[in-house]
């Protein structure tokens, strides 16, 4: 038994019940083995969410920071971890979903570490505007960080309606999403 088989259960059962609903014994059940012998590999139930939601979060940093490294221009940096940020949704949307809207069930400790991740990430995006607003590629805004937290809202409230399933993409929905936020940044001619 691995704990990231255990993790994976508790992915699958949180993202279909909530973190509160879900005992030990669910878990347990999930990947069959006895309650008692879950706790030979996790010490408590938030435990398993806490490594939820930070690998859930990381992913985002590792691979939306990977993809702006090649972009020259600030929309295209904004463009591309837009895209990236889609493409991962699609591959872990119920990961995504535990890790984005079930932190709040963390103790204060544990989501003192999620508030740095999370920061980290809304970083990202502040430096890709800030940096184009200096190199006047972006259009200077009154407030860069509603700006930024306009962006990170749109992309989070994917969460709720976008299907790896659907009739887009993640790519052609990271596209259309990244031209609604560009088209709102653009500098006048």
């Amino acid at each position: 038994m691995s704990v990231e088989r255990i993790e994976a259960a508790a992915v699958a059962l949180f993202s279909e019940k909530t973190y509160p609903v879900v005992g030990m014994r669910d878990i347990s059940d999930a990947v069959g083995i006895l309650p008692g012998s879950l706790y030979v590999h996790i010490r408590k139930k938030e435990d398993i969410l806490m490594r939820i939601v930070e690998h859930g979060i990381q992913n985002y940093l590792d691979v939306i920071q990977a993809e702006i490294q090649s972009a020259t221009t600030a929309p295209d940096r904004l463009r591309r971890a837009i895209v990236a940020h889609m493409r991962v949704l699609a591959e872990t949307l119920p990961q995504t979903r535990v890790a984005f809207h079930q932190w709040t069930y963390l103790s204060a400790p544990q989501q003192e570490r999620v508030i740095e991740l999370r920061g980290q990430y809304e970083e990202i995006f502040t430096r890709i505007l800030r940096t184009g607003i200096r190199k006047k590629e972006i259009r200077r805004v009154k407030n860069p960080r509603v700006s930024v937290l306009a962006i990170i809202g749109m992309l989070n409230s994917a969460t709720e309606w976008f299907s790896p399933e659907g009739e887009l993409s993640a790519e052609q929905v990271g596209q259309e999403l990244a031209d609604s936020a560009l088209i709102g940044l653009q500098r006048q001619s």
